[in-house]
């Protein structure tokens, strides 16, 4: 089992999350989805051997989102673990 974080840059209500939420519990693989409004991201817990990362990323950008990019507000995404 692995854990990441996808950072969402337009994430704005309890509607997006919910949508969120829902887009990555469908896929294969996946055991758990929890997006933060607070922190406009989504943890997810899934099985590395059945699905990835870029493939959950790819589900949050097809489900209308977009991903926040490396220092895009001028903060530091904490995507790259630095």
């Amino acid at each position: 089992m692995e854990l990441g974080t996808i950072k969402i840059a337009d994430m704005q209500g309890d509607i997006c999350v919910a949508k969120v939420n829902s887009a990555l519990s469908e896929l294969d693989g996946v055991v758990s989805a929890k997006a933060s409004l607070a922190n406009k991201n989504v943890a997810v817990s899934f099985d590395e051997t059945v699905t990835s990362l870029a493939k959950l990323k790819e589900a949050v950008v097809a489900s209308g989102f977009k991903l926040a990019v490396h220092g895009e507000d001028g903060n530091c995404c904490g995507g790259c673990g630095s």
